[in-house]
């Protein structure tokens, strides 16, 4: 016997759209027919059919949970329906929707005897389950509900608007999560707070890992595999688990067939060689593809050294790979034999070619058309390599392994989350836009210093096919109002996007201007850009503090995990370093700086001993190391703070430089740029005209870049010359120089460069590019890390006379960011940031 199915689905957007057809409805509405989810103290049945699969089960219980949490009714969970005509939640597996991947649709009607039903169909399991999730969303559980204490409103009455929604599906087939550096949060806190019976990241730990990932749509995980985290697979119920939540397992780029080299290889690390250790590395693989033979895998294949190192044993590239190459048939056949029927095309596998093994991919390593390739970003949020048009066709798809926390070198970036969203928008709709929709996957290092990034990082994979430059800025603006309320939206999403771009010009973690183990040397930022940069954080903490004390007391927790605390502790980071480096700028004010400096410090160790013991009650205690790293750790991979001042800089410090405010031409219109201080200043986004082609043109993108304002070409596979006019007034006389400030994306055509033009006046087009530095073992690299900028200059035409001009931004290649354009006519200092900008209102 059948039975009718009851569930609820979801919409697929992170807050439900305006225009979708079944939302919450206000209390005001009260008149509109409606879909009567909580009424009068009683709430709808859930009816949950036998048979139904294990995570619809969960997703269900958790959904008459989140119910009860708003409203303080629970549903009651039934195995058959009612047979009076009491409003009924429906779950259904529709032959509509078969042969979709994760696909939903959600309706809500009256019956014609009358019942209220409200109906989820999916397509598969995991659509069913995020169905569910979705439609907690919808009546007001942020999916950071149990993560990031964020407070669930509370409602008396539920009321749903009659109506169906289009099915959904999302835009990349899977959707995950890399847990990684787990040993400074998430390990200690699971191992010592939240799960000591288990003493590691146990199956307790996952289950709520994987609660949150459904929340947010994700379906792979990449687990925990640093050494002081027993490995995934050998902890009992760890395996269930995942099954139980429809969660499809992999393993890192360094971690192929699902093992864990750092806890699960005993012999020696010099044995791990398919060369001279073939039959003991072959079994090794094969003892876990035999275990894995029930729920989803997605199987890494190649081979790297133990923990994240190269491959050992071949002695050069060719023979690297060569040995690879081997290695793919032997990984294929074993997954052929256990899991393919004698297939290998029938088992998911993926190929990430990570740092060296990228040059070996260029080189000429054949990966099987069935495997999807995996491209790797720089480690600090710029995709290194996009599909060519043979490589799109690939049956095994293409995909992108990004990150959003990273620990390694050049430096390491592990503390707080200051991403901003518009860079991975950028970045990631690049990658998509050239083929990469059948794997995403984030480093979201220990979750707890990741939550906005991660969140926006998966709800970008979901709906990447249908997204547009002002999605990130939206996002924010949503996000907000859905965790502290429509009033406080703005006000947070303004902190947060002030925060990120002032971590865009200096992440918290990257602060100085020398690399780890390398001597010391000045900031190039003046006292004035110093005290400017000081100032804004001030601002910033202020305007924290006051929009925390509006928020209802049930929030507070909420609020200084996702918004306080990152914002205070970068804050205090900036006070530390720059209070020490006007110090010695300042000689006579040394011993008032030195101390502000101190202060700074103490300030960063009591707000992460307020986050680890007072926050949610001490529920997060030993989730978080301040700096994001153990001291020990600390001086490998992020360099020292400054040296006591008796010790002589590595090179001048610079001179400050007063700021004058430029006379206003009579003539000068809204939007024009006027000289100060011997250069013109412009933020990329302030052009004051554009030019497009069909199909496209430049872009502002807000909240991206150092200024905030950066432009780009859109879409990345446009083709044609799009313009960008700014005009602009000089009073200097030539020479001058033309400076662009670029972020450093990589080209989208491996080893080309990025190519730009710009022309002056009715002038002849000139080409700017840059065609080095982007390798990440050379300095250059290194160094744009660090200031998160590469630039690109050019003497300007003898014409520039004093007077009004026009200068034109010119697209050659797509995928080149702007930032910020400067002309020089002999005041501008070498810091990446300069000076403000000299726009007019």
């Amino acid at each position: 016997m059948k039975h009718p199915v009851i569930i609820l689905i979801a919409l697929i957007l992170l807050a439900a759209p305006a225009s979708a057809a079944v939302r919450l409805m206000a209390a005001t509405d009260a008149t509109e027919p409606s879909f009567p989810l909580v009424s009068r103290g009683a709430s709808a049945v859930i009816v949950m059919p036998s048979g139904l699969p294990k995570v619809v089960e969960i997703a269900a219980r958790d959904l008459a949970t989140d119910i009860e949490t708003i409203t303080g009714v629970r549903p009651s969970l039934t195995p058959d329906a009612p047979t009076d005509h009491h409003p009924r939640i429906v779950l259904s597996l529709v032959p509509d929707l078969a042969g979709r991947w994760e696909a939903f649709r959600l309706s809500a009607t009256i019956a014609a005897d009358g019942t209220p039903v409200l109906t989820i169909a999916g397509s598969d399991r995991r659509g069913l389950a995020y169905g569910i999730y979705e439609l907690s969303r919808r009546i007001g559980i942020s999916p950071w509900h149990w993560w990031a204490d964020v407070p669930a409103p509370h409602r008396p009455e539920l009321r749903l608007s009659l109506g169906t929604d289009p099915v959904d599906q999302p835009a990349v087939r899977y959707r995950g999560i890399f847990l990684n550096d787990e040993d400074w949060g998430l390990q200690p806190w699971a191992a010592k707070t939240f799960e000591p019976a288990a003493g590691t990241i146990g199956p307790k730990t996952y289950a709520k890992i994987f609660e949150l990932m459904l929340r947010l749509r994700a379906n792979t995980l990449w687990p925990a595999m640093h050494a002081c985290t027993t490995p995934f697979h050998l902890v009992p119920g760890n395996n269930t688990v995942a099954d139980d939540y429809a969660i499809v397992l992999g393993s890192s780029h360094a971690e192929p067939m699902l093992r864990n080299n750092v806890g699960e290889w005993t012999a020696p690390k010099e044995d791990y060689n398919y060369l001279t250790h073939r039959a003991d590395v072959l079994a090794y693989w094969e003892k876990r593809i035999v275990e894995r033979t029930s729920g989803e895998s997605l199987f890494t294949l190649g081979m790297r050294g133990i923990h994240d190192s190269a491959i050992v044993g071949p002695k050069n590239q060719a023979e690297r790979i060569a040995t690879v190459e081997k290695i793919f048939a032997d990984q294929r056949d074993l997954l052929a034999r256990h899991l393919g029927h004698g297939d290998p095309t029938r088992v998911a596998q993926l190929f990430c070619p990570y740092k060296e093994v990228l040059d070996d991919y260029e080189a000429g390593l054949r990966v099987p058309d069935d495997v999807t390739l995996l491209w790797p970003d720089d480690n600090f949020g710029y995709v290194r390599r996009f599909g060519t048009t043979a490589e799109q066709t690939r049956s095994g798809g293409l995909g992108v392994y990004y990150h959003l926390s990273y620990l390694g070198a050049p430096m390491a970036w592990l503390w707080v989350d200051s991403l901003a969203p518009a860079l991975v928008w950028t970045e990631m709709t690049k990658a998509y836009e050239h083929g990469a929709r059948t794997f995403w996957i984030a480093n979201v290092g220990d979750l707890k210093s990741t939550e906005r990034s991660t969140e926006f990082f998966l709800d970008l994979a979901w709906h990447a096919d249908r997204t547009s430059p002002d999605a990130p800025a939206r996002w924010m603006l949503d996000s907000a109002a859905r965790d502290f309320g429509a009033d406080n939206a703005r006000a947070v999403a303004d902190i947060l996007a002030r925060h990120q771009t002032l971590a865009a010009a200096r992440k918290p973690e990257h602060l100085q201007w020398n690399l780890p183990a390398t001597p010391y040397a000045p900031t190039t930022l003046t006292a004035d850009e110093i005290t400017r940069r000081l100032d804004s954080y001030a601002a910033l903490v202020k305007d924290t503090a006051s929009l925390s004390a509006k928020l209802p007391a049930d929030a507070w927790d909420a609020f200084f995990e996702l918004v306080g605390y990152p914002v205070q502790a970068a804050a205090a980071a900036n006070e530390r370093y720059f209070r020490t480096e006007l110090a010695r700028l300042n000689p006579s004010r040394a011993p008032a700086l030195l101390a502000a400096s101190q202060a700074a410090a103490a300030r960063i160790t009591t707000l992460t001993a307020r986050y680890n013991n007072d926050t949610a009650g001490g529920k997060w205690r030993g989730a978080l190391t301040a700096n994001g790293l153990s001291p020990k750790e600390w001086k490998k991979f992020q360099p020292e703070l400054p040296p006591p001042l008796g010790t002589a800089p590595a090179s001048p410090p610079p001179v400050a430089r007063a700021v004058t405010h430029p006379r206003v031409p009579s003539d000068a219109r809204s939007g024009d740029f006027l000289e100060a201080n011997g250069i013109v200043s412009i933020n990329a986004g302030h052009f004051t005209s554009p030019t497009d082609v069909p199909g496209g043109g430049w872009r502002a993108i807000p909240g991206l870049g150092r200024t905030g304002s950066a432009v780009t070409v859109l879409p990345s596979t446009l083709h044609g010359a799009p313009r960008l006019a700014y005009r602009f007034h000089t009073a200097t006389a030539p020479p001058a120089t033309l400076r662009v400030r670029l972020l450093p994306t990589y080209p989208l055509v491996s080893g080309q460069g990025l190519h730009l033009a710009f022309a002056l006046d009715a002038g002849q087009p000139i080409p700017l590019s840059v065609t080095s530095g982007f390798d990440p073992k050379s300095d250059a690299w290194k160094q744009r890390v660090l200031a998160n900028a590469t630039e690109a200059t050019a003497p300007l035409s003898a014409q520039l006379s004093p007077g009004w001009h026009t200068l034109h931004l010119i697209a050659i290649d797509p995928g080149v960011v702007v930032d910020k354009l400067v002309i020089d006519l002999g005041g501008l200092t070498p810091s990446y940031d300069g000076p403000p900008e000299t726009r007019l209102p």
